[in-house]
């Protein structure tokens, strides 16, 4: 028995479903979503290894320098310091963003294409940021 999947598709007219409720543009906006999740989460990762061996080297060097007692350093002032820098964002505003403009543009692209775009880039950044 041979069952025309093609002449059933046509018979319902699920061609004209899928132009109706636009699953071409939701496939675009999720795929495109997706990709730039994946590239963001990607670059972020490999970024955020390079940050935490640049700061283990000066670490290093540092203990480095003072045990052959080139510098002297006062370990318990710098955790201070450190602690008063982790704790005290002061002169951080949270409020004012680093470019004037981009939030309310990526808040507006985000609106206007809603929840696929989101959706997609979530998804993207999530296996891109594991395979990072």
């Amino acid at each position: 028995m041979f069952i025309d999947f093609s002449s059933l598709a046509t018979s319902i007219g699920i061609g004209g479903l899928a132009t109706s409720i636009g699953i071409g543009g939701l496939a675009t906006s999720i795929g495109i979503g997706g990709f730039l999740g994946f590239l963001m989460g990607y670059a972020i990762k490999k970024i955020l290894k390079i940050i935490i061996i640049v700061a283990g080297l000066l670490v290093g060097i540092i203990y480095y320098l003072q045990y052959n007692g080139l510098i002297a350093l006062d370990w318990a002032k710098m955790e201070q310091a450190v602690s008063n820098l982790m704790t005290n964002f002061d002169g951080l505003s949270l409020n004012a963003p680093f470019f004037p403009g981009i939030s309310d543009q990526i808040f507006n692209a985000i609106s206007n294409s809603g929840i696929p775009l989101t959706g997609g880039f979530a998804g993207g950044f999530a296996f891109g940021f594991s395979k990072g």
